[in-house]
């Protein structure tokens, strides 16, 4: 029998996954008209600052290795990254977007800005960010129920 917190919990998990599914589906839509997925688009997110292994990609955004292989391998296939050498590891290539990925990243989250702050029109800042701190704390507890 659940705790009434876990109870709220499980309510609060199936809340997430329904509104992770909303988000990935407006992420497609926002995206498409720049050559990407809402899951490439998470890829670019990635490497735009710095170019990284597609291992270190996997890990940053909680994703397989294999997954994220997929992903960059079409991203490069499409002319948005490339894969380049690693001074640290001869077979780990390093993947980083072409000047047309970072440019189509950069008119996507100019277009992405203007779409959050209307969704967040209707939002308090305090509500928003008790949000992201109960997140954070949920996220801490399964990577900690991980070992």
């Amino acid at each position: 029998m659940r705790t009434p917190q876990g109870e709220e919990l499980s309510r609060l998990v199936w809340d997430i996954l329904q509104t992770a599914g909303r988000l990935t589906e407006a992420g497609n839509r926002l995206s498409a008209p720049f050559g990407l997925t809402a899951a490439r688009w998470q890829v670019m997110g990635a490497i735009v600052q710095e170019a990284a292994t597609v291992a270190d990609v996997a890990r940053h955004l909680a994703q397989t290795r294999q997954s994220v292989q997929r992903l960059a391998d079409e991203l490069v296939h499409d002319g948005l990254a490339a894969y380049g050498s690693n001074p640290r590891h001869r077979r780990a290539s390093l993947l980083s977007p072409t000047s047309e990925g970072a440019a189509s990243y950069a008119a996507l989250m100019q277009r992405q800005a203007e779409w959050v702050n209307a969704l967040s029109a209707g939002m308090r800042l305090e509500d928003i960010a008790a949000s992201r701190d109960l997140l954070a704390t949920l996220g801490a507890a399964l990577e900690s129920s991980r070992s």
